[in-house]
């Protein structure tokens, strides 16, 4: 995320505020500096197999061991481990037990919904960038996606339930981000209430997004 996002900045900066520097073209209006997108993921891509491996050579030096597998608990102090493939199971005991497995992102409910759309986790596969992209929710990981999007060159619609993004943060900085956002570009459409209905068109592969609120 923190590669896209420096992606992003340098857009911001090339095609926003290098003029203001005197870095001016010939040409009126600019012409806008676009990603090579597909050659920026695959970079993306090997940067992070790179530091996955710094990562693994760093814990095999620290002594950590590494089982990738399937635990359940035994009891208070003892894990089954049970092979990917389900052909080997080893028990671990330890005096603590600390569960730090993450999370995965919720899909909300609507017709379609599931089946035509993609979570935050699916953006980073995504090969190319798209024209229009529509971003459904108000927390920080939606509120960054849009901004990188938007920077990068895509329309964007962020999709929020209630009256604004972040409402739950300090009210003064979600109010003065949720008219940045606007400023920006990026289409904000507050008291939605959710995603109705996600229906592909007959030809292409665009989408058509209903909300609960009629929009």
């Amino acid at each position: 995320k923190k590669v896209t996002y420096l992606a992003a900045d340098i857009a911001e900066t090339l095609n926003h505020n290098a003029p203001q520097y005197g870095f001016a073209s010939s040409s009126t209006p600019p012409p806008k500096h676009k990603i090579d997108y597909r050659t920026f993921k695959q970079k993306r891509d090997a940067l992070i197999t790179r530091l996955n491996g710094i990562y693994a050579r760093g814990f095999e030096t620290a002594g950590v061991t590494h089982i990738k597998g399937d635990a359940t608990f035994v009891n208070d102090h003892t894990l089954q481990v049970t092979s990917l493939d389900g052909s080997q199971a080893e028990t671990i005991t330890a005096s603590e037990i600390l569960i730090a497995t993450g999370g995965r992102p919720m899909c909300p409910g609507g017709e379609g919904v599931a089946e035509h759309t993609i979570n935050s986790d699916g953006f980073f596969d995504l090969e190319e960038l798209p024209e229009v992209v529509v971003v459904v929710g108000a927390g920080y990981i939606a509120v960054e996606l849009a901004g990188v999007m938007n920077a990068l060159g895509c329309e964007v619609h962020l999709v929020v339930r209630k009256n604004m993004a972040l409402r739950n943060f300090d009210p003064d900085i979600a109010t003065a981000l949720n008219n940045e956002m606007v400023k920006s570009g990026i289409h904000v459409h507050a008291n939605t209430n959710g995603v109705a209905k996600v229906t592909p068109e007959a030809t292409g592969d665009k989408k058509t997004v209903e909300l609960v609120n009629g929009d």
